[in-house]
This record gives structure tokens, sequence and C-alpha cells, in this order.
């Protein structure tokens, strides 16, 4: 068994392998988007920003955790985005290759972004303004939040009684459920997407069953939780059925190994309809329908008018102009034109005359710049009919392979796509490492330095693939 000092200065050498194998990815990167989070770890009362990468390799959408950085300081947009521009350095990311950063909504957030990228370079994460609307609707329904209290201190009592959760499954047991099928009851973090949901979601499946085992033990103890009756459980359920696509569409939006910045706007339009199709049985269901679709409509509203949101979603041939407004299409096909030329101008160096042919003849330089300017247009528009004459795919079509077959013949579109759809449409990545540091800073390890975190945190978010190349 190796001593502590052996283990440190092994996982050392091997941070320093993966960061050489990081840094040559990097390098072959054409763009860079990013996504951070700010974490407090309690058992140390020790802040970390968590920063990941997200980049085309090898025609793949890859991921990397760039570092779990101590905040020593008072978290302003200046000091994040100081934190930020550290970790660009230290993986020797070109400012040219710099794209778009995915956080929260907060404000210290959105302000680093600006001072990092620039204007309009900001992606809020949906996941977190899902979130936003299903705790401002339950806060909003008082009869909702009541029973999500009640099912709480149920929940509670048969977690911290081992006996009643004995019961719990044995009454499934002498139904012949099998073991390893038996279902518990789930608590409720509040620090968890969705956790209320799967809460009361778990409390209905097992309902008749609690309350068999509450009322026979409320004839022996005294001071048990009061069980909902017939009518709070109808609530619940109408709740559970309107939450259920808000779930769904975190899930989706959660991913990091494929296109989810496309999926923004469509999923809004997606909700929006699933909510307005939904039929609820109770006059609460009803209100807790129209605050769902009022709250929704005000929180995502910013999320519509995101150029980068508008200009992704034109660019994923699954959707197309499918779910964006006119106008928004019209901004996006002028973007994305303005851009190509920006990049062609770019490749272009060579083709410009040098300075001793350009005073020979200012007026025949001036024209070939026009006809040059003129082809270049030219080019978009055969590009954007071609792109708009292809059917749409798939939901479950990866964009990336679908522009990679028509790289051929749309380049200046292939290149926007390649650039724009790297962006993850959630701040999710960033924070998974918040688990990672949890795990690595175990109460135990409370006292672990910040660069033994960072190689750590930095090690454990490595996937297989990432690691074997180290």
């Amino acid at each position: 068994m190796p001593c502590r000092s052996t283990v440190t200065t092994t996982i050392e050498e091997k941070y320093s392998q993966c960061v050489g194998a990081v840094l040559k990815m990097l390098s072959n990167a054409n763009d860079v988007a990013f996504t951070c989070d700010a974490v407090t770890i309690s058992n140390s009362s020790r802040s970390f920003l968590t920063i990941t990468a997200h980049f085309i390799e090898k025609d793949s959408l890859n991921s990397i955790c760039l570092a779990a950085l101590r905040m020593n300081q008072s978290h302003t947009s200046e000091y994040v985005n100081t934190l930020l521009e550290e970790a660009c350095a230290e993986f020797n990311i070109d400012k040219m290759k710099w794209t778009t950063l995915t956080t929260d909504s907060a404000s210290n957030m959105k302000c680093a972004a600006k001072l990092f990228l620039g204007l309009n370079k900001h992606v809020p994460c949906f996941a977190h303004s899902i979130n936003l609307v299903v705790d401002e609707t339950i806060k909003e329904i008082c009869s909702f939040s009541s029973i999500v209290d009640k099912i709480k201190r149920v929940v509670m009592q048969f977690k911290h009684s081992p006996a009643m959760m004995d019961q719990l499954r044995k009454a499934q047991t002498d139904e012949g459920i099998p073991e390893g099928k038996i279902k518990t009851l789930i608590q409720n973090v509040d620090t968890r997407w969705n956790s209320c949901l799967d809460m009361m979601e778990s409390f209905l499946g097992l309902a008749n069953k609690v309350a068999l085992i509450l009322l026979n033990k409320s004839e022996r103890v005294k001071g048990l939780p009061e069980m909902l009756n017939v009518s709070e459980l109808t609530i619940c359920r109408d709740l559970c059925s309107l939450l259920q696509p808000f779930k769904k569409a975190t899930e989706q939006i959660s991913g990091e190994n494929y296109v989810t910045v496309s999926l923004v706007l469509p999923l809004i339009s997606m909700l929006a309809a699933k909510i307005k199709a939904l039929e609820m049985e109770t006059k609460e269901g009803k209100r807790a329908k129209e605050a769902l679709i009022r709250i929704s409509e005000r929180r995502f509203q910013a999320l519509q008018t995101n150029a980068i949101l508008v200009k992704s979603t034109f660019l994923d041939p699954r959707f197309k102009k499918m779910y964006l407004a006119p106008l928004a299409v019209k901004d996006a096909i002028a973007e994305i034109t303005h851009e190509i030329n920006k990049f062609t101008l770019k490749g272009r160096i060579s083709d410009v005359p040098k300075p001793e042919d350009v005073f020979d003849d200012f007026m025949s330089a001036h024209n070939n710049s026009i006809t040059k300017e003129l082809s270049g247009v030219s080019e978009q528009n055969k590009e954007l009919k071609l792109y708009f004459s292809l059917p749409q795919a798939s939901w479950e079509c990866n964009p990336l392979e679908v522009w990679k077959s028509h790289r051929a013949t749309m380049p200046g579109l292939y290149k926007m796509a390649m650039r724009h759809l790297i962006t993850p449409g959630s701040s999710v990545p960033s924070e998974r490492l918040a688990s990672a540091i949890k795990c690595v800073v175990c109460d135990a390890r409370s006292r672990m330095t910040d660069i033994h975190i960072k190689q750590r945190v930095f090690l454990k978010s490595l996937n297989s693939d990432n690691w074997d190349l180290c």
C-alpha cells in the first residue's frame, strides 16, 4: 500500500500528463464555448468557480473540465472574469476561439460574460429558468404549497422511522412485488431540480399503503403527520401532470454529449403547447395551469430574443425556421451572412494584392473588391437556398453529422453551424463539477489544499476516452 506522499506525487504526475493531452485537443479546436458556476463546499466553507470548455473534436462534441478555481475574494463580475481568463491562459486557449459563456442568470455572471467576451455572448441557463418557473408557480398557489409541506412531513416521518419503512416494503412484498422492484418514498431536496416532483410522484404511487401504515401507527403513537385527504391527492395529481413536461425538458437540456443550445427555443414552444393542452380536474389545478403559462411567458421572453439561441436554432437542420418568429429569422440570416463574410475575408488574405500593386491602379483594386464581395454574397444566397430546400431532419438525428454530410456543398453555413452548435443550452456541465468537488473534499479530507482539489476534480471529471489519451 503506497504512502500518502506517493499517492499525491502520482496524482500530480497524472494531472500534468492529462493537462498536456487536453492542451493538444484544445489547440486543434477552431472554437471553444464555456460554462461556469460558483460552488460552496460546506465542510470547509470554501467557494470555487467551476469552468468547462466545449468544442468539436473529430466531428463530435466534446466537453472538458478546465478548472475548479478557489474563490477567495468577493464574487464580483471582475473577479469571475479574472478567473475565467486565468483558466484560458493556463490551457493556451486563443482569445479568437472564445465564443459564448453559459451561466445562471445572476447579475455578476451576466456582467462577467460581458467583460469576458463582449456584448451578446451570454447564454442564460435554460434549466435554471425552468426551475425558477416551477418554484414561482408553487409559491403563488397557496394550496399547492400547503400540500407539498404535508407530503414533506409524511415522507420525513417515514425516513426517520426504519420500522415504518419496513412496513412499507413488506406491504409491497405481500403483493408479490420482487425485492429489486420495491418502491420507496423520495425526499425533496431544495437544491436539486425536479426533486419536489419526484417526491410527489413517489408519494402518490404509495399513498394507499402509506395511509394504512399511518392509521395503524396512530393508535399507538401520537403526533404523527396528517395524511392527505382525497381532494388533496387529486390536486397533487394535477400538479404532477403540470410539472412532468418541465422535468422532461430539464433532462433533455442537461446533456453534454449532444447539441443542446438549439433545443431551448423548440422546448419553450412545445412546453407552452403541452401545458395548454392539459385538462385539470380541480379548480386549483386550473389556477396553477394559468400561472404556469403566465410565468413561463415572462421568464422565457428574454430567451426567445437571445441572438445566440435564435441563430443556433436556425442552424440546426432539425428546426431551421420552425420555432422562430419571421423577424427573428430575418435577423438571424443577416447576422449569419455577416459572420460568413467576416470569416471569408480572413481566409482571403492571400488574395489581397501587394501594396505596390494596389498603388498602381486604385480603381482596378476597388472594382476587384466589389466583384469579390458580390461573389461572396451570391455564394451565401445559394447556400441558404440549398439549406431551405433540404428536408428537415428528425429529432433524434445528430445535427453535427447532418452538417458533416453537407460540408462540401454549404461550406459557409457549415462553419457557422460548427461555431454556434457547440454552445451548451444550460450550465449543468459546470454544476456537475460541484458533485465532484463534494466527493473529493469529503469530511475526512476537508483540509485538502486548493491546488490538490483542482487537480483531483480535473482528473475525476475526465471521461474514459480522454483518460486513455493521457
